[in-house]
């Protein structure tokens, strides 16, 4: 097995005066930087079959850049690699509401760590922690983080889907990550707002440390809401630097393979047009999925839904677009967000399935119902959720889990 460094660097985006950023520049005023010097994370993204990528924010430089992996199996030893460090300039402070506890996000040199971990095994799953958290940081012990590379064709497929959290929202947030904690899973998958600056209860600083639980649990691979960029600089300087999945030029929408299922995302605040890039993106991808050996299906997930009866808008345009092309290249589940609540539409050969319960304040899922479609609903409720998914050689198997471990909803869709 190879642990190769490998820092996908030019995809970062840019900081804006790099000459300025000198190896020694101390951490922003008022930040306490705690002796790991680790401020957020680590979390892991870009999911493939034999590598993962690992990311965490440093608020010095020169902080230990060692990961430490063994698969949970035992097989092999411990291994580890080092981090390619890269000084990033945050040019704006931004601060929740004065009753709120989140802690602000302040502007200053912060140094992100990266690092691709490559030659893995196929469909195993791993154990991993930073060097700089093997001992005790201030007293409190970090978690062994999770990831799990792609399965292979065929082979049985587990992944959470959640949108729309709101972890400084009441306790709801959190006491879904205890329910999503009590199952492992391949990877979680966000169906976009990660993050409300305009709760005014909420900012990054504070997001990292409420959903550090979801984050340690695999992969996370999130869809880009409307809430990502509430502030100006908030998409480049925030969302994009810690979650960018894609490449330089789809930096918001990207796709994903495990056990045979292609997973695509896009990003619904940009136009999905059949013209537009990421249209041909979506289009062109599936064509070339369903070529693909050991292909069994196709998965597409986005913020804004397409069909909805809650208090949302629906986009039938893109639906008439789209289904044709589902329904070519297999694809039996759409994942929606947005519309704060869930629902389940079966059309003929497609669900889609809204999982936006995750601790944004709840919708009005019946607001809409005298649209045509929505005779096909088959389960709706205002409820705060996640969605569970197992995927075998039968059916997708779904639960929507709520705050207190309770199945909501149950349901199987067959294999096309």
């Amino acid at each position: 097995m190879v642990v190769a460094l490998g820092a996908c660097d030019e995809m970062l985006p840019k900081p804006r005066v790099d000459a300025r950023l000198g190896d020694g520049a101390p951490p922003p005023p008022e930040l306490v930087c705690p002796p790991s010097g680790v401020t957020k994370g680590p979390w892991t993204v870009r999911m493939t079959d034999a590598s993962v990528t690992v990311r965490w924010e440093a608020c010095r430089f020169g902080a230990d850049r060692t990961v430490l992996l063994q698969r949970e199996d035992g097989v092999g030893g411990q291994l580890t690699a080092r981090s390619v460090e890269r000084a990033f300039e945050v040019t704006n402070t931004y601060r929740a509401a004065p009753y709120a506890s989140a802690p602000p996000d302040l502007a200053g040199i912060y140094y992100m760590h990266e690092v691709t971990l490559e030659g893995l095994a196929q469909g195993a799953c791993y154990r991993y922690r930073l060097g700089a958290h093997a001992e005790r940081d201030g007293g409190v012990s970090r978690p062994v983080g999770r990831f799990c590379t792609s399965r292979k064709p065929g082979a049985k497929v587990r992944f959470d889907a959640i949108g729309d959290t709101n972890p400084f929202l009441g306790d709801n947030t959190t006491k879904l990550l205890e329910q999503m904690a009590a199952e492992p899973v391949d990877f979680v998958v966000h169906l976009g707002d990660i993050q409300y600056y305009d709760s005014t209860l909420e900012t990054w600083a504070g997001w990292f440390v409420k959903m550090q639980p979801l984050l340690d649990r695999g992969a996370f691979l999130g869809a880009i809401g409307n809430h990502e960029s509430e502030k100006p600089d908030e998409f480049d300087q925030y969302t994009l630097r810690f979650f960018h999945q894609g490449d330089k030029a789809n930096p918001g929408y990207f796709q994903f393979a495990s056990g045979g299922i292609h997973f695509f995302t896009v990003n619904t605040d940009l136009s999905t047009a059949p013209t537009s890039e990421q249209a041909r993106f979506l289009l062109d991808g599936l064509n070339r999925a369903k070529a693909t050996p050991g292909y069994r299906m196709s998965i597409v997930f986005f913020h804004r839904p397409f069909a909805t009866c809650g208090d949302a808008g629906d986009d039938e345009g893109a639906r008439a677009l789209f289904e044709p092309v589902f329904a070519d290249a297999k694809v039996p589940l759409v994942l929606q967000g947005h519309m704060h609540g869930y629902e389940r539409i079966v059309f003929d050969r497609i669900t889609y399935l809204t999982s936006a319960g995750g601790g944004g304040r709840m919708g009005n899922v019946d607001e809409n119902t005298s649209r045509a479609y929505c005779k096909r609903r088959a389960a709706a409720g205002p409820w705060f959720h996640f969605t569970r998914f197992e995927i075998d050689d039968k059916a997708i198997h779904g639960r929507a889990i709520d705050t207190a471990g309770k199945v909501l909803d149950a349901f199987d869709i067959a294999l096309p």
